[in-house]
């Protein structure tokens, strides 16, 4: 087995990921749509999704640096901290949202990973992960509307 074909392989199964992506997007238009979440809740998520797309296009190194500047401060540090434990408590409150919200980090993780074997540059990565993403809650949101009524 070469290379060609060991690349051949990885490049096919970007479906997989692309799938896995789509259908977790769909689920939670399907989802927004069943509970008949307002205006706002439609809006957060949306920018969800694109804050969601641009954390995982953008390049690790920037937000690195970002990260190492804002934690230079031990009171930044401590905010941060305790923020970041206030966040948790309710995480594990409301376990199915914070499902939902690994559910969408790991898909959209590995479709990523997926982005980056493909050779794709940051920005066609961006412009893809969001179209995806938006595609399937238009998608989830439709097929619930056509279903149900």
């Amino acid at each position: 087995m070469g290379p060609l074909h060991l690349l051949s392989t990885v490049k096919t199964r970007s479906w997989l990921s692309f799938s896995i992506f789509g259908l977790v997007y769909i689920n939670l238009g399907w989802l927004l749509q069943d509970q008949q979440a307002s205006w706002r809740l439609w809006l957060f998520i949306l920018l969800m999704t694109l804050g969601l797309a641009e954390a995982l296009a953008s390049p690790w190194s920037v937000i690195r640096n970002i990260c190492t500047r804002w934690f230079n401060s031990s009171l930044r540090g401590f905010v941060t901290a305790m923020i970041a434990a206030f966040v948790a408590v309710i995480l594990l409150t409301e376990i199915s949202v914070f499902s939902h919200i690994v559910l969408l980090l790991s898909a959209g993780l590995l479709y990523r990973l997926d982005a980056t074997i493909m050779g794709l540059t940051d920005m066609q990565a961006l412009f893809l992960i969001l179209i995806t993403a938006l595609l399937g809650l238009g998608i989830g949101s439709l097929s619930y509307f056509i279903i149900h009524g």
